[in-house]
Order: C-alpha cells, then structure tokens, then sequence
C-alpha cells in the first residue's frame, strides 16, 4: 500500500504542476512543464519497486503526463505545435544527460560530496537517455499526428485516450527494451513493459480533467489576448 500510496502523489504532482504551469505562464508554461516532467522522469524511470507483486519503474505518471501536454497543445494550437512540443521535450532530455555527464566528467576534490552519487545518478543515464529520446520522437509524433486525425470526429476525452495509448505502447516498447534489455531478465523486462503501459493507459481516464481544465486555461488566454488585440487596433 505504501507504494500505491507514493504512486498517487507522484500522480497528484504531476498534474498540479502541469495545471499551475498553465494557469500562471499559459502556452510557455505547458513547454516549461513538459520539460520539468521529461528531466525529473529521466532520473526516476531507472528506479524499480514492486506493485501488487509486479516490477515496476518510477516516473510512470509523471511521464505519463507528457502525453497530456501533447494532447493539450494539439487541441488549443494544432498538429504543428504539438509536433513543437515533442523537440522541445527532446532538447532537454538532450541538454539534461549532456551536462550530466560533463560534470562527472570533474576530477572531484578531496572534499567533493556529489561525485559518487552523481557518477551513480548517471551511470545509466545515457541509455536511458537513448531509449527516451528514440521512443520519445516516435511515440509523440504519432500521438499527435492520431490526435490531429481525430480532432474534428471525436469528442475531446475520445482522442485523448486513443491518441495517448496509441504513443504509450509504442513509447514502452522502445524505450523498455533500449533502456533494460540485457540488464534485466526476460520476466522482469516483461513485467516493466506490461506494467508501465498498463499503468500509464489506466492514467489516461483519470488525467482526462487535467486536459479539460488546461485546455480552458489555455482558451482563457487566448480569447483575452483576441480581446487585447481588438482594443489596440480600435485605439489605433
């Protein structure tokens, strides 16, 4: 229970800060949570914990999310700027491991304290790194390009579901066998795959109200901004 338990403020923070994201810095805020998420998910996705007896990564919702924020942006902006969204998240996955591994890359002082949990922290990282980025490109060009099809002949938590579980199965399978191929058995490499995709589309139905509410948020923006512009060009 206490990792359901952990699971469900990971779930809960990571939609409050997609939300405040919005609410306070509204287009720019979606990109700046989606990079928040992507870089803290880098670091967690290489825990494993038990779930009900199953093997299971960290970073599960907070991952997840990303796929919220592509729906997000594709419904207020379009296909365009969704596709804008997935180089974003790639850039600072990019920027991320690059600079870790610069500084491990420090002969430490007799007084350093972080080389041993940084050189930890990335030892991994950069197939990590691969996995994601690899699966990141793929998985959320193709969940935006079905979220665009479906845009106009669906209602708004139809398309988010079928274009998110859609990019989360393709997204697990690349990156869980990149990133834990040949480290983990072949039962506990299933397990990971089957578990993270499980518990990422069951996150599809109860992150449908994040996307309602950011979507309001973003659409609040833009009609005060339509209606700004309308103000400036009467005084003009």
């Amino acid at each position: 229970m206490h990792n359901l338990l952990i699971m469900i403020i990971e779930y809960l923070l990571s939609a409050t800060v997609i939300l405040l994201a919005l609410r306070f810095m509204k287009k720019e805020g979606a990109y700046v949570a989606l990079t928040t998420l992507i870089i803290a998910s880098n670091l967690g996705v290489a825990k494993l914990f038990n779930l009900f007896g199953m093997e299971v990564t960290a970073a599960n919702m907070s991952m997840g999310m990303a796929f919220v924020i592509y729906s997000i942006i594709t419904e207020v902006y379009g296909q365009r700027e969704g596709r804008k969204a997935v180089w974003i998240g790639f850039f600072a996955q990019f920027v991320f491991v690059s600079l870790g591994l610069v500084y491990t890359s420090y002969i430490p002082s007799q007084n350093d304290l972080a080389q041993n949990y940084l050189s930890q922290a990335f030892t991994l990282t950069p197939r990590i790194a691969l996995g994601s980025w690899i699966a990141f490109l793929l998985s959320g060009y193709v969940a935006v390009w079905v979220y665009d099809v479906l845009r106009d002949k669906t209602k708004v938590w139809m398309r988010n579901n079928v274009s998110t579980k859609i990019g989360q199965i393709i997204d697990n399978m690349i990156f869980v066998t990149i990133a834990f191929a040949g480290l983990v058995d072949w039962k506990t490499y299933f397990q990971i795959f089957l578990t993270t995709t499980l518990i990422e589309m069951a996150l599809d139905y109860v992150d449908t109200w994040v996307m309602y509410v950011g979507i309001k948020f973003l659409r609040d923006d833009e009609s005060d901004e339509g209606k700004k512009e309308i103000i400036r060009s009467q005084k003009a």
